[in-house]
């Protein structure tokens, strides 16, 4: 079943006609508190609506379905809630079988979230999310300005990032890109508006255009995302556009979340100008989720 696009547009937003991507102004930390609490309440309406045969529904995350993505989630609000489960969930002893299976640090975290909740019932569920969403927002809202700043490596986004760009921006965008990845599975409506989930999607492009800016020194491209949280975005420098990429606004966000390849992208998009230059862009269209 397909997923209902319908936005309501409740919010007194309007876009300009072509923004350039370094034009778009960073999310505070006040912003991303209240883009965050928001979040949280679209994920527990969204959740609090399935069904009993929805739980166990596929998701495009192929090693989970709807009630794993779901455990992740809450397991992810967890370690943010309370220090302890993050150093539980990232200790070496406690990883060690994930590990030894090839995950990844960060893919075996994820993967304990699950399995600690493998016995939950979906009320359970939704009551710890409940109750560990508040916490780890507010826990992120108390981080002093000072470690916000501290800055670590991000090789996705080609160097090192502050601590707050994590805990501000991408954490509010993993619950964000699940909830789509849950509706897509489940054909409920996914509930946008240009306020929220169109801020959330113009900060990835904000960062897609700092990770291609190398790329399109000399020239520019146009995504021109359709759709009411979409947008016509200007990446590269200032030079005539090169190639203008058409793509629907969520198909852009499952090509940048590494959930829809570059190729799979390319069958749905309609491309002017230079199609090899807009095949590479397609191509390197990835950003944290």
């Amino acid at each position: 079943m397909q997923t209902t696009r319908n936005t309501r547009n409740d919010d007194p937003v309007v876009r300009p006609a072509l923004v350039h991507a370094r034009a778009i102004p960073p999310l505070t930390h006040d912003g991303a508190v209240s883009m965050a609490k928001l979040e949280l309440e679209r994920f527990l309406a969204l959740v609090s609506s399935f069904s009993e045969d929805d739980w166990e529904k596929p998701t495009v995350c192929t090693l989970w379905n709807v009630r794993q993505v779901v455990a992740h989630v809450t397991g992810a609000c967890a370690s943010y809630a309370h220090w302890s489960e993050f150093k539980r969930q990232g200790n070496p002893k406690v990883q060690r079988p994930y590990r030894a299976r090839g995950l990844s640090f960060l893919d075996s975290m994820n993967q304990i979230q699950v399995d600690d909740r493998a016995s939950l019932t979906p009320t359970a569920l939704i009551d710890e999310l409940q109750t560990v969403g508040s916490r780890a927002i507010a826990t992120r809202a108390r981080i002093p300005v000072l470690l916000r700043a501290l800055r670590m490596p991000l090789p996705a986004l080609g160097g090192i990032v502050p601590i707050g760009y994590l805990t501000d921006v991408i954490y509010t965008r993993d619950m964000w890109m699940h909830r789509l990845d849950l509706c897509r599975a489940t054909g409920c409506e996914m509930i946008m508006t240009p306020a929220h989930d169109g801020r959330i999607i113009a900060l990835v492009v904000r960062d897609l255009g700092k990770k291609l800016a190398a790329k399109l020194r000399t020239t520019s491209v146009v995504y021109h995302l359709s759709g009411d949280v979409g947008g016509i975005w200007l990446l590269g420098s200032k030079a005539p556009t090169a190639a203008t990429i058409h793509l629907d606004v969520l198909d852009f966000n499952l090509l940048a979340s590494g959930r829809l390849t570059a190729e799979e992208a390319e069958s749905r998009a309609s491309i002017e100008g230079d199609s090899a230059l807009a095949h590479e862009v397609l191509n390197h269209t990835n950003v944290p989720y």
